[in-house]
């Protein structure tokens, strides 16, 4: 079953992408097939005539199935893991200057206790009660004294 929009008649505006504007615009229906649908329009700002596109079904955004709490669960199970794991393991001082490697438990001032996950040169990924957050590492720190 074809839609009324592609059965337009000729010298009639219809709204579709336009192949050279990449823009969805108005056209005029110049031809239409043997079967009374429409087949090529022309671009009513840029003049160009072109194969007429149906408008195409567009992918909607899936959704996450968990919710924002079941994640937040999930975080705070990970950290939960984590810290049981390297339970004996002394938090080493957090500060931005510090050199910090995979599986290092920190203590930082604002997040409290947490657990190096990954490091690179000058980033590390550390998971806390809160939630994983991205910290500085490895940085030039001035003396202002």
């Amino acid at each position: 079953m074809t839609k009324d929009k592609e059965r337009t008649p000729v010298a009639q505006n219809v709204i579709t992408m336009c192949t050279k504007c990449e823009m969805e615009l108005n056209h005029v229906v110049v031809a239409h097939d043997a079967g009374g649908i429409v087949e090529r329009v022309k671009c009513l700002t840029c003049g160009s005539e072109h194969k007429y596109r149906p408008d195409k079904k567009r992918a909607t955004k899936k959704t996450s199935k968990k919710s924002v709490s079941t994640q937040e669960v999930d975080l705070t199970k990970t950290f939960e893991k984590l810290a049981e794991k390297f339970k004996g393991k002394k938090p080493l001082p957090y500060s931005m200057s510090g050199s910090f490697k995979s599986d290092d438990v920190i203590e930082h001032k604002t997040f409290g206790m947490g657990i190096v996950i990954s490091a690179s040169y000058d980033k590390m990924e550390v998971v806390f009660s809160g939630g994983p957050r991205i910290l500085a590492c490895n940085r030039e720190t001035t003396d202002l004294t």
